[in-house]
């Protein structure tokens, strides 16, 4: 478990699918995830994929966590990392805050901050990289709060609610990574 003020990263557990399931099917999410085209989530979807959380972590191939409040453990959303390269010492990361009543307070920053010291810390890893779309504009400035820098652009890559979008690639490297948290 990685804790903050805020916010604690943890296992997801079977117990978080009913909280899951208020949110992941909302339309305004799915369109920001770009998860249109897998159509609604069912329960049992939702059931299999946390446990295959469970087991993409022992194989070392993904870390996904829960986002929950320290203040009244409240699931609120989903960070990870994932797509690892060992050798080169790289991921791709990964954060979606569900609940809308907790967008754009700051909980996003804090568990990023949150997933990038687990990730060069305590993984050792040289690079993290995500994608976000050119519309989500909440979601880049978060990223680029914690040090996130537009690397490139994949134009007209997603087609989403009817219309052509590009998408942004951010990356970060160990030493730019500036959070107060600064690895050693």
């Amino acid at each position: 478990m990685l804790e903050g003020e805020k916010v604690r990263l943890r296992s997801f557990e079977l117990s978080d699918v009913d909280e899951i399931m208020k949110h992941w099917n909302q339309m305004e999410l799915r369109i920001l995830l770009g998860a249109m085209d897998r159509g609604p989530a069912a329960r049992n979807q939702e059931e299999e994929w946390i446990k295959d959380t469970w087991k993409l972590r022992q194989e070392r191939k993904a870390f996904l966590f829960a986002i929950e409040t320290v203040a009244d453990n409240k699931l609120i959303g989903g960070s990870g990392l994932f797509k690892f390269d060992w050798t080169s010492r790289s991921a791709e990361v990964g954060i979606s805050i569900y609940n809308p009543d907790y967008w754009g307070k700051g909980y996003g920053v804090e568990s990023l901050n949150l997933l990038l010291r687990f990730a060069f810390k305590d993984l050792n890893l040289n690079r993290v990289e995500l994608e976000v779309f050119e519309f989500n504009r909440r979601a880049r400035k978060c990223y680029q709060k914690v040090g996130f820098q537009a690397v490139g652009r994949r134009r007209r890559a997603r087609f989403i609610d009817g219309q052509h979008h590009d998408s942004i690639i951010m990356d970060l490297l160990r030493e730019e990574w500036s959070t107060g948290q600064q690895v050693d």
